[in-house]
This record gives C-alpha cells, sequence and structure tokens, in this order.
C-alpha cells in the first residue's frame, strides 16, 4: 500500500520529521576489489524522502548525532520509549507539541482528516433492538401468498375408506412488492404430504427449491396429499403451514374428510371384565363385519396370546373359501389372572389389501388392514387388604406407632387369627429391623374378614434414615396361599412424638 502525506495525521508527520537517522559509522577499511560490489549495492538502494518540518520558535532544537548523547534513552539505545501505556515519549526532543508541520503538508493532512470524519456522520442505527421487533420486520416484508381467484383456503376431500388417499392442489400467484420467498412448508401431521411446484406459461410444472425467490406474478401450485391408512373412523383435519417473506406470517390451508371404516367391531374393540379375581372366570364376544359386505377371512396377526387369555374366532356363514362379512370373536380371561390391572393386546389382520399403505413394503408385497382387541381386567387376589401399602411417616428412634388394616376374603373361605407372617427386605433379603415390628390379627364373627394392626415398637438409636420392606402373610387359601403387603418409613433423630401413636380404627 503506498502511503501519502494525505493520509498521515499532524502527530505522525511530526514523528518521521523528528526521527532522522543519523549518518551510519565509518566502516572499516576493505579491500578494492570488495568495495566494488559494495558500492553498487549502496546505490541500488532507493532514496526515502523525509517529510519537510521546522521547527517552532522556541522550541529546543534536536543534536545531529543523537547516539552522541549517553545520557539520553531511545529506541536506537536501548531505552525505554513509555513507562506505561499512557505516559510520555522518553526521548531527547522534549515536548512534540512545538513541533509544527510546514503549511502546504498541514493542509493536506486536515483535508484527508475531514474526509474521514465525514464517514462517521451517516445516520445512527437504533441499538434497542427495534429493528428485530415484528413490526419493523414487516415492514421490510413485502410478499404475499396469494390464493387464485375463488381458491379455497379449506379443502373437503369429502368420504374416504381407510386406506386411501386424497390430494388437492392448491392454486397460488405471488402477490406483493417484491419476490417471494418460501422458507418452509409444514403439514400438521405424518400422514400429509406438501409440495411446491412452479407453472410455466404452457402449465408446466417445474420443482420449486425452497429459499428461491418467486418473482411477482409468478403462478404456483402447493400440492398436497393425505393418507388415511391407520387414522380412526370418524372426521379428518389436517393443516398445511406456508411460511415465507409474508409480512402476515404463516400462510395456512387446511384438508378434511370424512373416513370411513373398513371393519367395524361390536360392541367395542375393547373387552373390559371390570373387577375379578384371581379365582374367577369371565368371557364376552366381540362381533367384526366389513361396511361394505364384502366377505374376508380373518386370521391372528401375532404368534401366541398371552395366558391367562384364552380366544376363538368362528365365521358367520362363510363361503367355501372360508371367507365371511361377519366374525364372533369369544374372549376368555382366568383363573390364576396375575393381580393387579391387567392389559392384554391381541391382533387380528384380514385378506382385505390396503389400497395406498402409508408405509409401503420395500418389495411391493401388499399390506392388509387389521385391529386390535384390547382384553383388559381389573385383578385382585382371593385375599386382599385395604390399604395395600402401609407407610410409617417420620419417626423417631424408640418411638412407637401403630397402622391397621383390613383383610378380606372374596369367597367362603374363613380367615384365622394364627395366620403366620414375616418380614423381609424389599428384594427378598433379611429386614434388619423385623424383632421392631409385631403383628395382631383379629377375624370378625363371619371369619370372612379380619382386622390386623401393625405396631412398630421402636427403632434402633443409631438409624437416621429410611427403612422398608414387604410383610409377608400366610394366609393359606387354596387359590392364593400368601398375601404381600409393602411398607415404608423415615426414622429421624429429634423429630417431635407423633400423635398417631395411638391405636388406629382399621378402615371398613
Amino acid at each position: 500500500m503506498k502511503l501519502t502525506a494525505a493520509r498521515l495525521s499532524p502527530l505522525v508527520l511530526a514523528l518521521f520529521a523528528c526521527s532522522k537517522a543519523p549518518p551510519a559509522p565509518a566502516a572499516p577499511a576493505t579491500s578494492a576489489s570488495a568495495a566494488a560490489p559494495m558500492a553498487k549495492a549502496e546505490a541500488a538502494k532507493p532514496e526515502v524522502a523525509a517529510p519537510t518540518a521546522q521547527v517552532a520558535q522556541g522550541a529546543a532544537a534536536p543534536a545531529e548525532n543523537p547516539a552522541a548523547i549517553p545520557d539520553v534513552p531511545n529506541a536506537r539505545n536501548g531505552g525505554k520509549r513509555y513507562q506505561g501505556g499512557i505516559d510520555k515519549l522518553d526521548s531527547k526532543y522534549g515536548d512534540l507539541a512545538g513541533v509544527k508541520l510546514d503549511d502546504a503538508a498541514a493542509a493536506t493532512a486536515a483535508a484527508a482528516d475531514e474526509h474521514e470524519h465525514s464517514h462517521d456522520e451517516a445516520a445512527p442505527v437504533a441499538q434497542d433492538g427495534s429493528v428485530f421487533t415484528p413490526a419493523a420486520q414487516a415492514a421490510n416484508n413485502k410478499a404475499r401468498f396469494t390464493l387464485l381467484g375463488d381458491a379455497p383456503q379449506v379443502k373437503d376431500l369429502g368420504k374416504l375408506r381407510q386406506g386411501d388417499s386424497g390430494s388437492f392442489d392448491f392454486p397460488f400467484v405471488s402477490g406483493g412488492e417484491e419476490p417471494l420467498i418460501v422458507t418452509s412448508i409444514k403439514p400438521s401431521c405424518g400422514c400429509t404430504k406438501a409440495e411446491i411446484a412452479l407453472l410455466a406459461e404452457d402449465g408446466s410444472k417445474k420443482p420449486y427449491t425452497k429459499g428461491d425467490p418467486i418473482p411477482v406474478g409468478q403462478k404456483f401450485l402447493l400440492e398436497t396429499e393425505i393418507s388415511t391408512d391407520g387414522k380412526p373412523a370418524g372426521p379428518f383435519n389436517a393443516q398445511i403451514s406456508l411460511y415465507g417473506n409474508d409480512a402476515r406470517g404463516a400462510y395456512n390451508v387446511r384438508l378434511t374428510a370424512e373416513i370411513e371404516a373398513v371393519l367395524t367391531i361390536t360392541p367395542s374393540p375393547t373387552v373390559f371384565f371390570g373387577r375379578m379375581t384371581t379365582a374367577d372366570k369371565r368371557e364376552q364376544s366381540v362381533t367384526v363385519t366389513s361396511t361394505r359386505g364384502e366377505p374376508f377371512k380373518l386370521t391372528l396377526a401375532q404368534e401366541t396370546v398371552q395366558e391367562p387369555v384364552k380366544l376363538s374366532y368362528t365365521a358367520k356363514e362363510p363361503d367355501a373359501e372360508g371367507r365371511s362379512n361377519e366374525w364372533e370373536i369369544q374372549v376368555a380371561l382366568g383363573p390364576n389372572t396375575e393381580i393387579g390391572m391387567r392389559n392384554y393386546p391381541i391382533n387380528f389382520k384380514s385378506d382385505l389389501a390396503i389400497a395406498h399403505p402409508k408405509y409401503p413394503s420395500p418389495d411391493g408385497a401388499p399390506q392388509y388392514h387389521g385391529f386390535m382387541v384390547n382384553v383388559q381386567a381389573q385383578v385382585t387376589g382371593m385375599v386382599s387388604a385395604e390399604p395395600s401399602f402401609l407407610t410409617f411417616g417420620m419417626v423417631r428412634p424408640g418411638e412407637p406407632i401403630e397402622r391397621a388394616l383390613r383383610v378380606e376374603s372374596h369367597d367362603e373361605f374363613k380367615l384365622t387369627a394364627d395366620m403366620a407372617y414375616s418380614f423381609e427386605g424389599l428384594q427378598g433379603q433379611e429386614f434388619p429391623y423385623k424383632d421392631a415390628f409385631q403383628v395382631t390379627i383379629a377375624p370378625l364373627e363371619d371369619g370372612k374378614a379380619a382386622d390386623m394392626r401393625v405396631r412398630l415398637t421402636g427403632l434402633p438409636a443409631d438409624l437416621n434414615g429410611s427403612f422398608g420392606g414387604v410383610l409377608r402373610l400366610k394366609v393359606g387359601h387354596p387359590f392364593m396361599d400368601e398375601l404381600q403387603l409393602r411398607f415404608s418409613g423415615v426414622c429421624r433423630p429429634g423429630l417431635p412424638i407423633q400423635s398417631t401413636s395411638t391405636p388406629q380404627t382399621p378402615p371398613k
């Protein structure tokens, strides 16, 4: 880069004027043969012209040879230029304020300085974030999503059967005052596809790449398609949102339809047996029909059915190939069903092909309509307890506390006062504080229920933490030999004694 006086500030020019190099010391004598090439090299060096400057009247004139003054440190003799970041320049020239440029150099530097400052006088930019507000952004977005003519913003595709597909092309034109840029197309669900295609004058289509500007007046299509595979029967609604440089924000269009089921399960695909015991056996049936009356074959879509569920399915008036438009499924549950809220899903499939699968097979193999039957029940043991979980809360070491519960038999089995019990850890290990618990059982008159009290006589003085385990009660029922009850609590020294240490009344 070429430096000119116009690019130098007055202070820099003064430094150039004051830093003229002293004459070089005399070189040692050399032979004539060696002196010739050295002379040529010296003659080839370009001469650097120093800026013209004169010392103001009253300022000290610099010495001809600064190196001859050893008491004044400078950059050439190893002295420090600065005594810190803001100290004055440590040199023999004294105060540079006394150095003055000649008139020509000063005028040139002033003109350059004025030119540089002219750029700083531009209109200030707001630093309060106002340029990023929605209103400011909207003012800069002047494109528009515009539907052509009387094209609907909500398109009803009518009745579609499960597995069918529906499509519609929304016609648009790039409106507004600047080219439209589409940045994103977002359907509301995975069953909906949407793409933009540009329209040429001859009606041909050209794929659109997101982010490319669409000129004002350019027509384009939003091509949409929905898949009803796996969708439940009833009303269907999907939304497609277009995002771009439209000040109004997202532009939404909708697709609606009424989905018709292929197979109907009555009274319900959920078989709920309600509350039952481990000894009970319950049965129910459901009917499966094709909504349009076409015959079909029904098979199990899983290898096995989980015990203790048993089922059978038969066709009503089947044809020669064993196909019928109505099937009956018999479902049985129990006995020996596990305790708790049980749910057993059972999958069936028909031989009715899906017209447009949502996820086609890679090899093009056909896919078939199917359904699921859920078998549910709330199962209790032949003997149950209320509550089924005991909590002792926060207790102090040595503090006695008691909990009460009601044990019930759900058939004619009689409960006795001498039922054996034991305490163990949650993982079956030995419970270290089992000797601190006492259990009493008082059967009621008919023997089908008993009041049970679990008393904590006091935990060790060095215990500071939680405790818990399982209380095993040997009831001896033919279908349920043992009743298990979990319990827990926290022992903390220094806690106030609980008022619940008095005996509780068992729940009824």
